[in-house]
């Protein structure tokens, strides 16, 4: 009778302890529910409210937000069948619904479809590596997934696997086969083909690693990310991590290599080399490089980064200062190349803007560089850019220069008020730039200082990268015809101004903790003349081919960017205190389109267009080998013709080598720096332009 009291009770014990733990668990889904809802309905308040240009909520909107989630949740096609798409497709014209009454329908069957299917996915990848993978097949893979229809079958998505596992084995081996397979007897092939098989195994467990540590925070992040970049490419959600990623944004104090990534389906593309860090010393590493592995230099094989968490990705390429990461990246050109860089500290004063003299003919000329626009809001004892670059035009007119080149190549902008204060430097009076917001309130900011700094002549280089506050300075001196920009066709195209908010105090409910940040477009600027450099940019007055030349990477090329437009123009006066502005203009124009550097750099422009838009690989060894080796030959080709010496002298000014000539990081820094101008050909043209401006006082 005791034991079956005894038993009873420990029935009755366990009963009450699934029931609370139960309880526990719908309390913890209504919280998180909440919380979605919250979080949600304060971004959306956010953006209908006071975004520049806010969306109607319609079936159009709700089909945009369904591809474009889906493609983010499965960019590659590997994991959804066609018969989970048309599930999903009732949604399809309900998402702006369940936007203004607080809904997840859309959400949350989408989030149990892939989950369900990646564990598939995973099983279809076990079954393989039992296979033999046959690599004399005339087979091939696509990465244009946008014409890939989904699969119907798990006979259909076990083929694609079967690819992806060809490729990222053709990838690894692609090196070693270059220098030795033609001539390796079988037995040593097949050996070859058994470490690629491993390989790919490490490579595709960790993949599958990532994906069992996605949480539904993680996937809602993508979808609330979603619906903010329906209103323009730079409106995005940030849960709190990414806040803090974003705040660091890989250009602080760390120690790694100094590069930003960008996530793009399936596939992580650098989007920025920090000035002065490790990748960017070591000129290897490029913009537009695809990171297809990593490896550490204590590792021996690479973890495949194809598929990869972006954090995930930052954390194994990031590390102790001192030791060696090796990229495995697909380079602009077609080449899969393996690159190794020592991690260091990334030093911000690489940063900041720095003056070279340059002495041609018996004359001195100063040469700036301006990396970004920086600026510490929170610290006003902190440098900034404008007081920096108004240090640099003193000593240079110091030290005599005739004339300056500004150089705001690859500065994707900043501080809006700094930019302000260094086109004053220029200027005597009168407005820089115009700003609208979301009810066409116009303001103009004018220069807030009176007088000129610098009345010699300007040149200012951009390219393609140059973007928002570059935009404005090259605008602002171009329409007062202060400088000659010299350039490529056009600079980026982003004539809009963010601000950041925390969704948190929007809501204004703490008990929820951090519901993370919503960074939005406020408003657009305008040149004085009264057109947008929106999408448009600003068009160089002399116009030099560069490697972006043919690529799609400026803002007219994303999607849902925001329209060019124009406005009444501000009252401005013209600087005339140079005699042959239009002369040297045309004179040089003529002059550049003659020379072969320029040319051979425009075929180069044109094979990297090429080979960026390059969607299908072989899959056959022979094939793939061929591939690999034609596009060596052509990218050796294109290098030897556009290696260029253009013989000028730079120098460091007085003022900044004194007390630092035993800087060893200094010096080296400061040598490499001048040994990469000395075969710049851009620079060149711009110190032609300098010496052929004649002024006279205004």
């Amino acid at each position: 009778m005791k034991r079956n009291y005894r038993s009873i009770l420990a029935v009755l014990i366990l009963a009450a302890g699934i029931s609370a733990f139960a309880v526990h668990q719908r309390r913890v889904q209504q919280d998180r529910e909440a919380k979605e809802r919250v979080t949600l309905q304060a971004m959306n308040y956010v953006l209908q409210n006071f975004h520049y240009h806010p969306q109607i909520l319609n079936n159009k909107f709700s089909e945009e937000v369904f591809d474009e989630f889906i493609k983010s949740i499965d960019g590659g096609k590997r994991y959804l069948l066609q018969a989970d798409i048309d599930s999903l497709a009732r949604y399809r014209h309900d998402i702006d619904d369940e936007i203004r009454t607080l809904r997840f329908d859309f959400f949350d069957l989408a989030f149990r479809l892939i989950a369900k299917r990646q564990k598939e996915a995973e099983k279809i990848y076990h079954e393989l590596l039992d296979e033999r993978l046959d690599f004399s097949l005339n087979d091939s893979i696509t990465w244009d997934y946008d014409k890939l229809s989904w699969a119907r079958n798990r006979s259909e998505l076990k083929n694609r696997w079967r690819k992806a596992l060809k490729y990222s084995i053709l990838t690894d081996m692609q090196q070693e086969w270059a220098m030795q397979a033609d001539s390796l007897p079988k037995k040593d092939l097949l050996s070859f083909r058994e470490k690629g098989r491993k390989n790919a195994k490490k490579n595709f467990d960790q993949l599958f690693e990532n994906l069992h540590e996605l949480e539904r925070a993680d996937y809602m992040a993508v979808y609330l990310n979603t619906i903010a970049r329906m209103y323009d490419p730079h409106t995005n959600y940030f849960k709190p991590a990414d806040r803090e990623r974003f705040d660091m944004d890989m250009s602080g104090s760390f120690e790694g290599i100094g590069a930003r990534l960008q996530k793009e389906g399936a596939y992580t593309k650098i989007v920025e080399l920090i000035p002065g860090g490790p990748a960017w010393r070591g000129g290897k590493l490029e913009v537009g490089d695809i990171i297809l592995k990593v490896r550490q230099e204590d590792e021996k094989e690479p973890v495949d980064a194809v598929g990869m968490r972006l954090d995930k990705l930052v954390k194994l390429i990031k590390g102790p200062k001192g030791t060696t990461v090796y990229l495995t990246v697909k380079k602009l050109n077609g080449n899969i190349e393996v690159i190794p860089i020592v991690r260091d500290k990334v030093i911000l004063e690489e940063t900041f803007a720095k003056s070279l003299l340059i002495k041609h003919n018996g004359k001195t000329y100063g040469y700036i560089l301006l990396p970004k626009f920086y600026h510490n809001f929170d610290d006003k004892n902190d440098r900034n850019s404008a007081s920096d670059m108004r240090k640099e035009l003193k000593k240079l007119l110091e030290n005599g220069a005739q004339g300056v080149i500004i150089d705001l190549r690859n500065n994707g902008g900043g501080s809006l008020a700094d930019v302000i204060e260094i086109a004053g430097d220029f200027i005597d009076r009168g407005p820089v730039v115009q700003v609208e917001n979301q009810d066409h309130q116009r303001r103009t900011y004018k220069d807030p200082n009176g007088g000129i700094l610098w009345d010699k002549p300007v040149v200012v280089m951009v390219n393609e990268l140059s973007a928002s506050a570059s935009e404005i300075l090259a605008a602002a001196l171009q329409d007062y015809r202060r400088a000659i920009v010299i350039g490529g066709d056009h600079t980026y195209g982003k004539g809009t101004v963010q601000r950041f908010v925390d969704l948190t105090r929007i809501a204004g409910v703490k008990s929820m903790g951090n519901l993370g940040s919503l960074k939005w477009t406020t408003q657009k600027f305008y040149r004085i003349t009264g057109k947008s450099t929106q999408r448009r940019g600003v068009v160089p007055d002399i116009k030099l081919p560069d490697r972006y030349r043919y690529l799609k990477i400026s803002e007219k090329d994303e999607k849902h960017a925001l329209p060019y437009s124009t406005i009444r123009a501000a009252e401005f006066k013209p600087w005339n205190g140079y005699t042959n502005l239009d002369q040297t203009i045309s004179v040089l124009q003529q002059a550049v389109d003659t020379m072969l550097i320029f040319k051979n750099l425009d075929s180069l422009a044109r094979w990297f267009a090429r080979n960026s838009e390059r969607k299908t690989y072989p899959l056959n060894k022979d094939a793939f080998q061929a591939l690999m080796k034609r596009n060596k030959q052509i990218a050796n080709h294109l290098d030897s013709i556009t290696r260029y010496e253009n013989h000028l002298h730079f120098e460091s000014l007085p003022q900044d080598t004194v007390g630092r000539m035993q800087d060893t990081v200094f010096t080296s820094q400061r040598k490499r720096w001048i040994e990469n101008l000395g075969k710049d050909p851009y620079v060149e043209q711009a110190l032609r332009a300098l010496e052929m401006l004649k002024t006279t006082k205004p």
